[in-house]
């Protein structure tokens, strides 16, 4: 895991039946936000944490991009994959994540580009 450019947390995640690992970006919590749901992108896969829970919901790959949209679809057709973090593993995330919270997180990217994870620390 680390910080990317925009201050949020990125971390490499093996999920479900994924036969490789890839890097998944954390969206902003934004003011707002009620931080019971983080939401995870990375360049083929979107997916949804419960901070309670721990119960993760993934789309399947996609060739470019998945969002939120591709996430519904999948569920429909019943192509998602559902998964759990261990208590540890949300643990160790939702600790990682609670650090950026900040209402001007980033900022250290060649277009210094801000964005607003104020509530971060209330996963």
């Amino acid at each position: 895991m680390k910080k990317d450019c925009l201050g949020t947390m990125e971390f490499t995640l093996k999920i479900g039946k994924m036969k490789k690992a890839e890097s998944f970006c954390t969206y902003p919590i934004q003011k707002g936000d009620s931080g019971d749901k983080v939401y995870l992108q990375s360049h083929h896969r979107w997916a949804e944490l419960n901070t309670q829970t721990g119960e993760i919901i993934m789309s399947a790959r996609r060739a470019q991009y998945a969002n939120s949209m591709w996430l519904l679809e999948c569920r429909i057709k019943g192509t998602d994959e559902i998964d759990k973090a261990t208590s540890e593993q949300l643990e160790q995330m939702l600790s990682a994540i609670r650090k950026t919270a900040s209402p001007m997180a980033g900022g250290n990217n060649i277009l210094s580009m801000f964005c607003d994870n104020s509530n971060a620390g209330l996963v």
